[in-house]
């Protein structure tokens, strides 16, 4: 691994990046977006979540995701719906020196690992309908978009998967990742 620094995209500028068609598949909040005082569950939902951090968001999704594994187990019971953290080392990689940091980096790239590939993995089996397929969402923390650090690897992840027809989110809302990313797989059952 090299000592280059981390190139990020500007969020303000998103859409001049993305193709239309890709653009809901991204869904980010910002500090302005937060409701000062939450009036619905959802708002508190979202002020919960205002200052979190990213592991924090990533939990969530995951338990939303076993509520809905459970209830399409319920549908067929060789129904699948698997939700998978992707490690690429960056969250152990915190507290670590920089000589520590270079020797996980290029032991995690020796393994396979790849820069900016999305934090999440979800794999789905319809037993009726025999349909699988596979979902990503890279997961960030919600801030002012100076904050949000979405890296040039990690759109080029995106916008790679979503080119080969994978369905690809870019999200720190755990409104739409309930609604949208898992309101998507549940239409497939």
């Amino acid at each position: 691994m090299s000592n280059k620094t981390t190139e990020y995209i500007d969020i303000k500028n998103i859409d001049k990046l993305v193709p239309k068609e890709f653009l809901p598949k991204i869904n980010l909040l910002f500090n302005k977006d937060i409701p000062k005082e939450p009036k619905t569950a959802d708002d508190l939902l979202i002020y919960k979540f205002a200052k979190s951090k990213e592991s924090d968001i990533q939990q969530y999704f995951y338990n939303q995701s076993k509520l809905l594994q459970q209830e399409l187990k319920q549908i067929n019971r060789f129904n699948e719906f698997e939700f998978v953290q992707n490690d690429n080392g960056d969250s152990s990689a915190g507290n670590l020196s920089q000589v520590q940091r270079i020797a996980l980096f290029k032991r995690k790239k020796a393994e396979g690992s790849r820069k900016g590939f999305p934090d999440i993995s979800m794999y789905l089996y319809n037993n009726k309908l025999t349909f699988r397929d596979t979902i990503f969402c890279e997961v960030k923390k919600i801030g002012s978009p100076s904050e949000i650090h979405l890296s040039k690897e990690q759109l080029d992840w995106f916008l790679k998967l979503n080119s080969m027809s994978f369905d690809a989110y870019i999200t720190n809302n755990p409104i739409f990742f309930k609604n949208v990313v898992l309101g998507e797989i549940k239409k497939n059952f």
